[in-house]
């Protein structure tokens, strides 16, 4: 993925912003449509790199995952309301399969993942969080994937946006807290320090009611991840489309806290066994994120 040229403020906001997807009640309606059909392989289990496991997980056999399930493609509830679909829930069985363990969903809201990791509640968090200085003070972030900020209009661009200062004075839906929220305000910002109409943000609970309204024309675009957009237009390509290159590059991380370094170590042990396999880029295929790659899962990369 490559980044386009965006005016030094917006490119430093876009490097420092934190945010994530802000998850629903239990009770959230499934969200994100019906699973890609493309299979991806089974793992064998690395004795070496499951060895790397602290004690206690490798008694209980499971790991426990955090994840705010409403976004696709990354989490979202199949149609029983109960199973996890999409890419970090494929990612996380087939590092289980390295490591020799279960990888166990809880869905819970992303504002307290952090604080769930730290109170001991959860292992680590996948849950495409992005990986922030700020947030290192706490956690310890194995990434494995890139991604951008970007915009998404109804089919055929009727209102001509091509730029993200384009939005100034348009409608723009976004996921409450999540980071279209954070980059909108800003956006907005220096929309007014221009000269220009400030955006006219409308928040929603979730990312797909967000979705339902640029697709019901109440809202001009939506501001989101890139990786979230470009799931949208694949299943949906007669009703969006995404009309420019994501801007401010930020790494996505799985969340482990600095209190277990065995953990982190063993994770990341296992996530370049899933590349080098080549699980890795079938997952990404799977999810349409192959331009979202990032080899070599780093630790801390994000600034």
């Amino acid at each position: 993925m490559k980044l386009r040229h965006v005016s030094p403020a917006l490119a430093a906001l876009a490097i420092l912003v934190s945010a994530g997807c802000a998850a629903p009640e239990d009770d959230t309606p499934a969200a994100g449509g019906e699973e890609p059909t493309a299979e991806v392989s089974t793992l064998e289990k690395d004795d070496a790199i499951a060895d790397m496991l602290p004690a206690d997980i490798k008694s209980s056999g499971v790991v426990r995952v955090a994840s705010g399930v409403s976004f696709p493609p990354m989490e979202f509830f199949d149609t029983d309301n109960t199973t996890v679909l999409g890419f970090d829930a494929d990612l996380g069985k087939a590092l289980g399969e390295v490591l020799g363990v279960e990888f166990k969903f809880s869905n819970t809201n992303f504002d307290g993942i952090i604080g769930g990791l730290e109170a001991d509640r959860y292992d680590l968090g996948l849950t495409s969080m992005i990986d922030k200085k700020e947030r290192q003070a706490k956690v310890d972030f194995v990434d494995y994937l890139s991604s951008g900020i970007a915009f998404m209009v109804a089919k055929g661009n009727p209102e001509g946006l091509k730029d993200e200062m384009d939005l100034c004075g348009r409608t723009v839906a976004v996921e409450k807290s999540a980071t279209g929220d954070i980059v909108a305000d800003d956006i907005s910002a220096q929309c007014v320090k221009d000269g220009q109409p400030a955006l006219k943000e409308t928040p929603f609970p979730d990312q797909a009611s967000a979705v339902q309204s640029l697709k019901a024309g109440r809202a001009d675009a939506v501001l989101a991840l890139d990786l979230t957009l470009a799931f949208n237009v694949k299943q949906d390509p007669q009703s969006f489309e995404v009309p420019a290159k994501p801007f401010g590059l930020l790494p996505v991380g799985i969340p482990v806290p600095k209190t277990n370094p065995e953990l982190r170590d063993a994770v990341q042990a296992a996530l370049l066994k899933v590349q080098e396999s080549g699980t890795y880029d079938d997952i990404l295929a799977k999810w349409n994120l192959t331009d979202q790659a990032l080899e070599g899962a780093p630790i801390n990369q994000g600034k």
